[in-house]
């Protein structure tokens, strides 16, 4: 049976993203990690366990939702491929596959995909960085290939897979 090790981060899709950061910082004692500048800050309580714990993105607008996702952390790159599987197998929507580069803590193998009521989720392993360090952005990535194969595109010694995003 497939089991995540636990909750790894939230993203929330925010108004004012200033305010926002500056509320988490002030109020929570939050540390910022990373950011893309006027898009999405990346936050943690402790910056030795965890890249981010909450993430906030600029654009929540209207009816928008304001969850962006909820990530699930799993031990290694074949559990997220047997997820994979699992999603494919039992007509579970698959959003699309990446992986990022965290600040620090190497790079992730991720596959987002959608609850019954249409909610984004992720679940992700760890993988060192690779040649490139850590480079900010994400990396398209192939989650039909191997482990190894998947592996080595998370740790930017191969091409990127067309279609990563987030």
């Amino acid at each position: 049976m497939l089991k995540t090790t636990g909750i790894s981060h939230v993203v929330l899709n925010v108004r004012d993203l200033d305010t926002m950061v500056n509320f988490y910082v002030k109020t929570l004692g939050l540390t910022i990690t990373h950011q893309n500048p006027g898009r999405m800050v990346f936050m943690t309580a402790d910056t030795e366990k965890d890249d981010h714990m909450i993430a906030l993105a600029k654009g929540l607008e209207g009816e928008s939702n304001l969850l962006a996702h909820i990530a699930w952390k799993v031990p290694s790159v074949a559990d997220v491929k047997a997820y994979y599987e699992y999603f494919k197998e039992n007509g579970i929507p698959i959003d699309h596959n990446v992986s990022h580069a965290y600040a620090f803590g190497g790079n992730t193998v991720s596959c987002y995909f959608l609850d019954p009521e249409g909610n984004h989720l992720e679940v992700y392993a760890l993988v060192p960085g690779g040649e490139e360090g850590n480079a900010a952005g994400n990396y398209g990535i192939d989650l039909e290939q191997s482990v190894e194969d998947i592996t080595a595109q998370a740790m930017r010694l191969t091409p990127a897979a067309a279609g990563g995003r987030h």
